[in-house]
């Protein structure tokens, strides 16, 4: 009996121990076989549980990221169901875990999104999707039931539950929701150009950049509150200024004019010099700190958000952005992205003519085509979200997003 209680004690012990190990584990990388594709997955904690994929046979390479709970489990991939017609060829993951199916495609050897597909009217795509049904493969498509709100078209269907959009009208700004349209006016003059906003933690926030004596005012919405609120700086800030980035909630400025960088927090209504020597600038690349010299911090405008990469070994377009493991990139009307470790295996996204402005936010594309703002994200697509003349001749921080 004893040795029984022995037995299931260490039982007990080893169980526990592997599930501590796990809850703890930030990353993995595993390689191996399923069917006839070889399998690259790697496993990483940023902002949820992510696994990167990359699905190889002899003539396609199918590469993209899933973010569902799956225990942080390695191998997640079972099996791999593949449908092929004309040059057409897509694979059906099927994991471990009950997680949603979905199909991943090559056309003419080149991965494209199935939300390309749909939009393209694809013969072939269609043939696959209705073979893809019985494996419970869904599509999304966007909504174009409109609502009118004074100079605003919005396509509310479009906007998922825990997005707030924001498009300043010069004295203050839209509020869109889901649910909601609603006008919060800032101040009782015009802001036409240079806009200097941005949105951090719960707030979407104004630098009141109107005087060539500085910035001194900042006024703030408060989005939990549903409330419009303002402070003073206690240092104030030149004119010549910009906002650098939000990390950790933290807005980061720099002031040309006097060579200085400062955090500012709206929580806490304060502004505070990064150095007060001012012998070094931080800056942050795909979320990770780095200092900077005064002579090379002051060699052009920096932005933590959109940060721009020059690698030699992309060689796909001029301006790239990054999140996570991804570069984004548009090239001819068509919107890209390439996994770091794969520069050489672009996925098409969408095509959309005439883009003007574009940003990431948390896996999620948002932009600007003519006068409408699209989002775009590998579960349901390319939306369309809001519409206002405006956006035609004027549109440099004049919308943004936060999402819950």
């Amino acid at each position: 009996m004893k040795t029984f209680k022995k037995i299931v004690f260490i039982i007990i012990v080893v169980f526990i121990t592997v599930n501590i190990f796990k809850l703890l584990k930030e990353e993995h990388n595993v390689n191996y076989k399923v069917d006839n594709y070889s399998v690259k997955e790697h496993f990483y904690v940023s902002n949820g549980e992510l696994y990167d994929l990359v699905i190889k046979d002899k003539n396609n390479t199918y590469i993209y990221t899933i973010n569902e709970k799956h225990n942080k489990d390695k191998r997640i991939i079972k099996k791999i169901k593949t449908f092929k017609k004309d040059d057409l060829v897509c694979i059906l993951p099927i994991y471990k875990k009950n997680i949603k199916n979905n199909l991943y495609c090559n056309l003419s050897n080149k991965q494209v999104s199935i939300d390309y597909l749909n939009k393209s009217n694809s013969d072939s795509f269609k043939d696959i999707y209705e073979q893809a049904k019985k494996y419970k493969v869904k599509l999304t498509n966007d909504d174009d039931t409109k609502t009118k709100y004074k100079k605003l078209t919005i396509y509310k269907k479009n906007i998922p539950t825990n997005h707030v959009y924001f498009v300043w009208d010069y004295k203050g700004i839209y509020v869109i929701t889901r649910d909601d349209i609603k006008y919060k006016k800032f101040i009782d003059y015009d802001i036409y150009d240079n806009v200097m906003s941005c949105v951090a933690d719960n707030y979407y926030v104004l630098f009141e950049n109107n005087s060539v004596n500085g910035i001194e005012n900042i006024y703030y919405y408060d989005i939990k509150k549903d409330k419009v609120d303002k402070f003073k700086l206690e240092k104030k800030i030149s004119k010549d200024s910009y906002i650098n980035g939000v990390i950790n909630d933290l807005i980061y400025v720099t002031d040309k004019r006097e060579k200085k960088e400062y955090t500012i927090s709206v929580k806490n209504e304060n502004i505070v010099e990064v150095d007060d020597e001012q012998t070094s600038y931080i800056v942050y690349e795909n979320g990770e700190k780095k200092e900077l010299t005064k002579s090379d911090y002051f060699l052009e405008e920096i932005s933590f958000n959109d940060k721009l990469f020059s690698d030699e070994k992309i060689t796909i377009a001029k301006e790239l952005k990054k999140e996570y493991n991804y570069y984004y990139f548009i090239e001819n009307s068509e919107v890209y992205k390439v996994l770091d470790s794969n520069k050489k295996n672009r996925i098409l996204l969408a095509e959309l003519k005439n883009i003007s402005d574009w940003m990431i936010r948390d896996r999620e594309l948002i932009l600007l085509s003519e006068d409408t703002v699209y989002s775009y994200t590998d579960q349901w697509g390319l939306r369309k979200i809001l519409s206002t003349n405006e956006l035609k001749y004027n549109y440099k921080n004049i919308y943004n997003l936060w999402k819950e």
